[in-house]
């Protein structure tokens, strides 16, 4: 991340810059064609070390399982989105809700320092239901009911894909739908209730990557790259006083909604180089069954895919992608195994399609 975009990343280190910035101007004033005295020396340098001691300062509040800190959550009445849908007039509409009272291991959660080399373990710990019909076309607007702690996972990666979706839109990239997303799209409009993740796409380079990763941390999401690039909620996001589960640990891999990014590339000869896909060809997709992008609708919502979501599925997951094919017993119980598609050690069954 460059400098610029670095002293961007949090609207603190302006406000602590300006602070800053105002006091030793006023010393100057002060001391101008002057011997600064020592009495005036020590004043300015104590009130920068206040300042700094302010805007570090996480609150603690005490409990009986000892000392908690909150996070500082994002406002959204503060948070520009792009696009005018009544899921973001809504949530503003609810105001701010009290933060996550966070103690023991999920105390680091309250320090935002901690997520520029963080993976998975600064996404907020989250759980939710995935039982038929209760969470059938879940959507993100049921995570706006916050009098109800009966959450839908699928809503969540709802909330997840569309956002995530719709900045990748935003920085002049091309995201379309792919895999498990496109998948419950062409089965039901809706996300599985029972997928674990989300799964969006984007053609050639991500343009703007630490760009992307900077616009998604002011909506309260944590962008990291881990073999491929990943999005998770963040602990400062709106709604984290609703979403957060205090009896989760500290997230394990892939033990959270998030959404996993994969990048499709045009090969010399046209074709289409599809990351992570493991189809008849290996990788390659044939152009005419790629581009132009069709569309598909979750939720009512349109999002581009390929122009041959049946073909890609099939490539995908094979002929019978149509139907569900729940976890068993069995595989729950299966010790880790290397998962090529998210580059990394499972520790939980292989996803339901």
């Amino acid at each position: 991340m460059d400098k610029k975009l670095e002293d961007g990343v949090d609207g603190d280190k302006d406000g602590k810059a300006k602070t800053q910035w105002s006091i030793a101007r006023v010393f100057k004033d002060r001391t101008a064609g002057a011997t600064a005295s020592p009495v005036l020396v020590l004043v300015a340098v104590g009130l920068l070390v206040f300042m700094e001691t302010c805007v570090n300062y996480i609150p603690q509040v005490s409990t009986r399982g000892g000392n908690a800190c909150s996070p500082k959550v994002l406002d959204a009445t503060n948070i520009a989105y792009h696009s005018g849908h009544r899921y973001y007039a809504a949530l503003r509409d609810i105001g701010a809700l009290p933060p996550p009272q966070m103690t023991e291991e999920h105390a680091k959660l309250c320090s935002k320092t901690n997520r520029f080399r963080a993976k998975y373990e600064y996404c907020l710990p989250i759980s939710g239901r995935k039982d038929t019909p209760f969470c059938t076309a879940a959507d993100r607007m049921n995570l706006l009911n916050v009098a109800t702690s009966a959450i839908c996972y699928a809503s969540v990666l709802h909330m997840l894909l569309t956002e995530v979706y719709e900045e990748l839109q935003a920085s002049e990239n091309t995201p379309f739908l792919s895999f498990g997303s496109l998948l419950g799209a062409v089965r039901n409009q809706s996300v599985i209730p029972f997928t674990e993740d989300a799964d969006v796409g984007y053609v050639g380079e991500m343009v703007a990557a630490d760009k992307v990763t900077l616009a998604l941390r002011r909506k309260g999401y944590h962008m990291f790259f881990m073999g491929i690039w990943r999005v998770c909620v963040a602990p400062t996001h709106p709604l984290a006083g609703h979403l957060y589960d205090p009896n989760l640990p500290v997230s394990e891999s892939f033990a959270v909604p998030y959404v996993d990014l994969y990048k499709m590339t045009q090969t010399e000869n046209g074709d289409w180089d599809m990351q992570e896909l493991e189809g008849s060809n290996g990788r390659i997709l044939p152009d005419q069954k790629v581009w132009p992008f069709s569309q598909v609708t979750i939720n009512g919502m349109a999002f581009e895919t390929v122009r041959d979501p049946h073909f890609f599925l099939t490539e995908a997951y094979g002929l019978d992608y149509m139907t569900p094919k729940p976890r068993s017993e069995s595989s729950e119980r299966e010790a880790p195994t290397w998962d090529s598609r998210n580059a990394g050690f499972r520790l939980r069954a292989q996803p339901s399609w």
